[in-house]
C-alpha cells in the first residue's frame, strides 16, 4: 500500500460501484416486471376498446377509422365471430388466428417476429378478441425507460469518486500537518510536536511520537554526558602521565628505548582523546551549525598557520595556491575538516616530501585539493578509509604517525553536513594521494 488516500478512495469507490451495480440490477429486474404488468394492462385496454368498437361494426371484413386507437405497426388485432370466423383484423395481422381461442396471455410467432398476445371474449356478442404486441419493441421501450432511470446512478459514480478523493484528502490533512512538522525538525530538535484540534485517531499517534521524542532526548542527554565526562576525565590522567614521563626522562642519564615507546603511546592516547572529543561535538544531537558565508581560502590559510610546526618538523615543501571562494557553512566544522585532511597529508608523507594545496572554482563549485607524494592509498581502499577506527596497517603504520582511524570519518561527516563531495585519486606526483573536497557555492537554507 503506497498511499492511504489512494487505498481509501479505491476501496470506497469499489464498494459504491458494487452497491450501485447490485441496486441497479435489482431495480432493472423490478422495473422489467413492472413494465410487463403495464404492457399487459395496455393489451387489456386495447382489447376492451375492440370489444366496444366491434359491437358497432357496420361492414364485415373492413377496417374503419374508428379503430385508429388500436392500429399500430407494432400492434396487431383480430376479431372473430362466435363461430371463430375472422370478421376484422389489422393490416399486419395474419388471416389465421394469432393464438388459441383460450382467454389469457401467450406468446406466438408470425410475420418474422415474436409477439405477446391477449385473448378475450365479448360476454354479450360472444365475439373473440385477439390483440398482440411485438416483444422486441416492448423490451426496447422498457430498456429505454429503465436506462433513463439507471443512467443518473451510473453517472454519479465518477462524480462520487471525485468528491470522495477530496473528502478523504481533507480528512487526512491532519496527518499531512504532522508529517510536515516532523519533516521540518532539525536533527537536534527533539521538542514535542504541537497540533491543534487533533482528531481522536491521530492524537494517539501524536502522543506516541512525543513520547518517542522525549525518550530520544533523554537518551541523547545521557550519551552526551557520558561521552563528555569520559573524554574529559581521560585528559587529566594522560596529561599527568606525560608530565611524570618527562620528569623521569629528565632524571635519567640514559633514556631507555621503552621510555621512548611509552612517550609515543601517550601521544597516541592523547590524539585519540582529542578525536573522541571532536567527534562528540560533531554528532547531530549536539552539533548546532550556524551556517554563514565563509571564505574557504582564508580558512585554509589559518589551518596552515596552526600546522606550521608539524610541517617544519618534517622539513616538507608546502605549496598553497588558489583564489577566494565563498561557501555556505560552519567555519569551525570546515576548519576541523581541512585540518584533518592537511595533517594526514603531512603526517603520512615522508620527511622532505611535497604537499600541494589548491583552491579553484569550477562550474560554480569550490574545490579544495590536497596533493602529496607520500605512500598513497590503494584504489580498492578509497571507501574503507572513511570507516570509523579503520587505519591502513593498524596502529603499526610505517609512518609512525599517531592516529586512531577517526579523522577521515569526521571529515566525511562534516562533508555530508555541508553537502560537499569527497573525491580520492592518484597524485600528480610519482606517488601519493590527491584528496579533493568539492563544495556547492550555494546551498539550500536549513533553517
Amino acid at each position: 500500500m503506497t498511499s492511504i488516500r489512494t487505498f481509501l478512495v479505491v476501496v470506497l469507490i469499489s464498494v459504491i460501484t458494487l452497491v450501485s451495480f447490485i441496486t441497479a440490477l435489482h431495480g432493472y429486474r423490478e422495473s422489467m416486471d413492472e413494465s410487463q404488468l403495464l404492457f399487459e394492462d395496455q393489451l387489456r385496454q386495447q382489447a376492451d376498446i375492440l370489444i366496444i368498437l366491434s359491437e358497432k361494426l357496420p361492414v364485415v371484413g373492413t377496417e374503419e377509422e374508428i379503430y385508429s386507437d388500436v392500429r399500430s405497426a407494432n400492434n396487431a388485432y383480430q376479431v372473430f365471430s362466435v363461430n371463430q370466423k375472422l370478421i376484422l383484423h389489422s393490416s399486419n395481422a395474419p388471416s389465421k388466428p394469432m393464438a388459441n381461442f383460450e382467454p389469457g396471455f401467450s406468446q406466438v410467432n408470425f410475420s418474422k417476429y415474436r409477439w405477446n398476445t391477449y385473448v378475450t371474449q365479448n360476454t354479450m356478442t360472444k365475439q373473440w378478441i385477439m390483440v398482440a404486441e411485438r416483444e422486441d419493441v416492448r423490451y426496447q421501450l422498457a430498456d429505454t425507460i429503465i436506462m433513463k432511470a439507471v443512467f443518473p446512478v451510473v453517472l454519479s459514480i465518477p462524480i462520487t469518486g471525485i468528491l470522495v478523493w477530496f473528502i478523504v484528502g481533507f480528512g487526512l490533512k491532519p496527518i499531512q500537518n504532522l508529517a510536515a512538522q516532523l519533516r521540518s525538525k532539525e536533527a537536534s530538535d527533539l521538542t514535542s510536536i504541537k497540533l491543534e484540534q487533533v482528531p481522536r485517531e491521530l492524537a494517539e499517534l501524536a502522543g506516541s511520537t512525543n513520547d518517542l521524542l522525549y525518550r530520544l532526548e533523554q537518551s541523547f542527554a545521557r550519551q552526551k554526558r557520558f561521552n563528555s565526562d569520559v573524554a574529559h576525565e581521560l585528559r587529566t590522567p594522560v596529561a599527568a602521565l606525560k608530565i611524570h614521563l618527562q620528569n623521569l626522562m629528565n632524571d635519567l642519564d640514559i633514556v631507555p628505548n621503552s621510555a621512548s615507546k611509552l612517550e609515543l603511546g601517550l601521544q597516541r592516547i592523547n590524539y585519540v582523546v582529542e578525536q573522541i572529543l571532536l567527534l562528540n561535538r560533531m554528532t547531530p544531537d549536539r552539533y548546532m551549525a550556524q551556517f554563514e558565508n565563509v571564505d574557504l581560502f582564508d580558512i585554509t590559510r589559518n589551518v596552515l598557520e596552526t600546522l606550521i610546526d608539524n610541517i617544519d618538523a618534517k622539513k616538507q615543501e608546502i605549496t598553497f595556491d588558489g583564489e577566494s571562494c565563498q561557501v555556505f557553512g560552519d567555519a569551525f566544522a570546515i576548519e576541523t575538516m581541512l585540518k584533518n585532511i592537511i595533517l594526514n597529508a603531512v603526517n603520512y608523507t615522508q620527511e622532505g616530501g611535497k604537499v600541494r594545496i589548491e583552491i579553484r572554482v569550477v562550474n560554480h563549485r569550490c574545490t579544495l585539493t590536497v596533493i602529496d607524494n607520500g605512500p598513497g592509498i590503494p584504489e580498492d581502499e578509497y571507501d574503507r578509509v572513511f570507516e570509523r577506527f579503520y587505519r591502513r596497517g593498524g596502529d603499526r603504520h610505517l609512518s609512525d604517525a599517531p592516529g586512531c582511524g577517526l579523522g577521515l570519518s569526521i571529515v566525511q561527516y562534516i562533508a555530508e553536513l555541508h553537502e560537499a563531495e569527497l573525491k580520492l585519486a592518484a597524485s600528480c606526483f610519482d606517488s601519493g594521494l590527491s584528496f579533493s573536497v568539492i563544495f556547492p557555492q550555494k546551498m539550500r537554507n536549513r533553517t
